[in-house]
């Protein structure tokens, strides 16, 4: 029996001593320092000044052999991302098309609203609203993506909402787990599990996809939501497939399974953004019931001149409200959404600031939420204060997506890959923010000393690492 155990053993050490040295080369031939970018002065010339160096992101960490190609955040800047993005950005995330989802945010901002008033009742009660944010934004873009047909009801809404916080809340994990052979041993059945996730991706949305497709070679692409779901746009999308005789490029549609990691991505994308920066917003505005109630008051006036006219007029005066965009900027600079902005440098000798880029390239991550809190670009950098934003503030004019001149904050990043769907997301998180602020007090709970917990996590998503816990209740009720 013994010989059984120390053989067992022997083979055992044979293999930890493979894999250390299978690590340990692995980790030579990778080992490369990543170029950490917070000023903003830096970030500019890097991203303006170089962009075509700069068009590229890294690698993902994902299992050996997964589809990275078929999402638009990490495919080559090239033909294909040209015409994935340009789809996407024209016919979903182009500012003029908010007017057509304007009915569908109203919808999802009131159900969020009602669930959270449900659990009041007619006093106050401690929530923590994360699940309920996530749940509302997610049956949002649901529908862009979807639309009201087969595809939605083929679709199990609890399924994905898991595989989204599963896949989130492991990502830091994985990426946390490629710094050596050691880790990667340690966290394998961490990776292992994000392995099966995309599997489940297939499992979950091809058929979907599927069911759109018949719906559409039936009864034609459109269903009465009033535009062309993204489902629908990829269905029909030809994408460059190398070149073909007399210089034209050959072009083919795209397979279930690459259709199948867009609509993930898509979802993923949009409604992560979007949750984090409300559960951020709410969170400073329940610590600061000043700033809370002048934004009230400025929705409440907005009210009362969009008492006639349509969903879409209505929603596109509430989001030129000045105090309710200098809010959801100030939350942003504080808190952008994805932690850093990556890219993949191939370029040698580049300078940022006083690091130049190395023989072979190096990865660059541009470190948002320090760029966004440069002590020399803004006052009081860690202070919650809208008004900043305002005329005559240090931030008057301050775009999201900034342009050649100048960067004082780059929360959906800038250049060539900065996030397509800034227009949306802002969009959404107003027509929420409002919805969630007119009819409830947003407090501190009362039975840990009133203090909210603002550390955050930089994982995929710079999420709160406690989840917003608050005291809710109608306005009427709170003294």
């Amino acid at each position: 029996m013994e010989t059984v155990h120390l053989l067992t053993l022997g083979i055992a050490i044979i293999v930890l001593a493979a894999v250390y040295r299978q690590g340990t080369s692995t980790m030579r031939r990778r080992k490369r320092i990543t170029i950490r970018v917070t000023d903003a002065a830096v970030a500019r010339s890097a991203l303006i000044d170089h962009a075509d160096a700069f068009s590229n992101r890294p690698t993902p960490p994902f299992p050996a052999g997964r589809p990275i190609t078929h999402s638009i955040a990490s495919m080559p800047y090239g033909p294909v991302w040209q015409t994935l993005r340009r789809n996407l950005t024209a016919n979903i995330l182009h500012h003029s098309r908010l007017g057509d989802f304007a009915q569908l945010e109203r919808e999802a901002a009131e159900a969020a609203a009602a669930s959270l008033s449900a659990q009041v009742g007619s006093g106050t009660v401690v929530v923590v609203p994360r699940e309920t944010l996530h749940g509302a934004v997610l049956a949002l873009f649901a529908r862009l993506c979807f639309g009201d047909g087969d595809g939605m009801d083929a679709l199990d809404m609890r399924t994905v909402l898991q595989m989204q916080q599963e896949f989130f809340s492991s990502f830091a994990v994985v990426m946390a787990s490629e710094r050596s052979w050691l880790t990667r041993l340690l966290h394998w059945q961490r990776r292992r599990r994000q392995a099966e996730m995309f599997d489940q991706v297939n499992e979950v949305f091809v058929p979907a996809i599927v069911a759109r497709r018949h719906r559409q070679s039936s009864h034609g692409n459109y269903d009465g939501s009033g535009f062309q779901p993204y489902l629908d746009l990829l269905l029909e999308l030809d994408v460059p497939d190398g070149d073909g005789d007399n210089g034209h490029a050959w072009r083919r549609l795209l397979t279930d399974e690459e259709i199948a990691f867009l609509v993930w991505e898509f979802l993923g994308a949009g409604i992560s953004g979007a949750v984090t920066c409300l559960e951020w917003t709410l969170a400073h505005l329940a610590a600061e019931p000043g700033i809370q109630d002048k934004l009230r008051r400025e929705l409440i006036a907005g009210d009362q001149r969009r008492m006639t006219g349509s969903t879409a007029t209505a929603t596109s005066e509430l989001l030129r409200l000045p105090y309710l965009h200098a809010v959801v900027l100030e939350s942003l600079r504080l808190h952008p959404p994805l932690p850093f902005a990556s890219r993949e440098v191939q370029v040698e000798g580049i300078m940022l600031g006083e690091v130049a880029v190395p023989p072979g390239g190096a990865p660059v991550s541009f470190v948002l939420g320090d760029i966004g809190r440069d002590g020399k670009v803004w006052t009081k950098p860690d202070k919650f204060r809208p008004e900043r934003f305002l005329e005559g503030g240090e931030g008057e004019g301050v775009s999201l997506v900034p342009g050649p001149k100048e960067i004082k904050m780059m929360p959906f990043g800038t250049g060539r890959r900065h996030c397509s769907g800034v227009a949306m997301g802002m969009a959404h998180v107003k027509c929420f923010l409002a919805e969630l602020v007119r009819g409830l007090e947003w407090v501190p709970p009362a039975d840990d000393g009133g203090g909210i917990d603002f550390t955050e996590i930089d994982g995929f998503i710079k999420w709160m690492k406690t989840p917003l816990r608050v005291r809710i209740a109608p306005r009427s009720m709170m003294k």
